[in-house]
């Protein structure tokens, strides 16, 4: 075996062992904080528009009736989902406020509010709940901290102050249509961490609690893909093959580099045959990775070295059924490397792609059949 070669292969399987001690996705039964999630950076993000009425409470406040303490608010918020079950998101707020002297209770002020927060969310349905991108019904109570300043005041003498805030809440959504949720939210704001001039003593502006109601958009390419580890006899079994090319290669290693000069033999008819050759695919994904490519490349030099001819043929697992047209792009994928990339002329190369019923791998292992698999013609 040429020394080449061997570690050419020793490099395709290191590449696979790699992949496969990371994450698979696969569909699993289980309650969403037991599964691991593939993380998509520019996935899952969200826009919400919100409004409704809030209050002060504390000191003098908690005197007049509620009616006579109510006042606007609204919201505009950004956020992504991390998972299915957390979330965090930027929540710009704004609105008026009414607060009561403690020594005189008929004597009011008005004042606006501007500030954000930055919220942790936290889903409990989806988080004891098997993963569902479709569900109606979402329980998410939430804390966060932020800024708030408050200015306008209609008391004279009274400062323009900046504050620092915490706050928590808790929103009920309904997922209404496939990219838009309605949804309802109580919060309370604690703003009197006064940065710069506290307000006056004889107002407290301190605890908010407001309610809103609103829209939340779904931006972006939505949902999760869950992700499971492949099996650990598959895994033992590759590095068992990579310690045999090992110690291939150091044995090979102590060969001479040069061979006596022998007469040269007319090549025999070609009966030669390459070995298959699979090319893993992340779900619902045709771009063949960086980690992949080793194997392509050592089915081109096969073909290049004029020893045959290719079939390249792409598959689908049954969870992947939902995407049109997977299997053909997946083995025009590699079908495009190995001309492209790699010189292989296209008369050389046969492509076909199978349905999701046809996947070469049992369907337990869904993992193994998002694949494109070389073979001699």
């Amino acid at each position: 075996m040429n020394l080449k070669y061997s570690l050419l292969v020793l490099a395709g399987i290191s590449s696979l062992a790699a992949q496969a001690q990371t994450s698979q996705p696969t569909t699993i039964e289980a309650p969403a904080h037991r599964v691991a999630f593939a993380h998509e950076p520019g996935a899952n993000r969200f826009i919400s528009l919100a409004g409704g009425v809030g209050a002060m409470f504390l000191e003098g406040n908690n005197t007049p009736k509620l009616t006579d303490r109510l006042s606007w608010t609204a919201a505009l918020s950004f956020g992504k989902w991390r998972n299915p079950y957390y979330a965090t998101r930027l929540k710009i707020v704004g609105g008026e406020a009414y607060t009561y002297s403690k020594l005189n209770s008929a004597l009011r002020n008005d004042n606006y509010f501007v500030g954000g927060h930055y919220d942790f969310m936290f889903d409990v349905v989806n988080f004891f709940s098997t993963y569902n991108p479709n569900r109606v019904f979402h329980i998410i109570p939430y804390v966060g901290v932020g800024y708030e300043y408050k200015f306008n005041h209609t008391v004279a003498g009274l400062p323009n102050t900046h504050a620092a805030t915490a706050n928590g809440g808790l929103q009920l959504s309904f997922h209404v249509a496939p990219r838009v949720n309605i949804f309802v939210e109580g919060e309370a704001t604690y703003n009197g961490f006064h940065i710069r001039k506290s307000y006056a003593p004889d107002f407290s502006n301190a605890l908010r609690v407001s309610a809103v109601a609103g829209l939340t958009f779904n931006v972006g390419r939505q949902g999760f893909a869950p992700v499971e580890p492949l099996d650990q006899a598959y895994i033992d079994g590759l590095q068992s093959q990579i310690n045999a090319l090992r110690a291939e290669n150091a044995e090979l290693a102590k060969r001479p580099e040069h061979c006596p000069d022998v007469e040269a033999v007319a090549p025999a008819a070609n009966d030669r045959f390459v070995a298959d050759k699979s090319i893993l695919f992340a779900q619902g994904k045709s771009a063949v990775s960086n980690d992949q490519l080793i194997t392509v490349f050592d089915a081109a030099e096969f073909v290049n070295k004029g020893e045959g001819e290719l079939v390249v043929t792409g598959y689908v697992a049954k969870n992947e059924s939902r995407f049109a047209g997977l299997a053909e792009k997946r083995a025009k994928a590699v079908a495009t490397l190995l001309t492209e990339k790699y010189g292989v002329s296209a008369d050389k190369i046969t492509v076909e792609w199978k349905e999701a019923g046809e996947a070469p791998y049992s369907a337990d292992q869904q993992a193994w059949n998002r694949v494109v698999i070389i073979r001699s013609k």
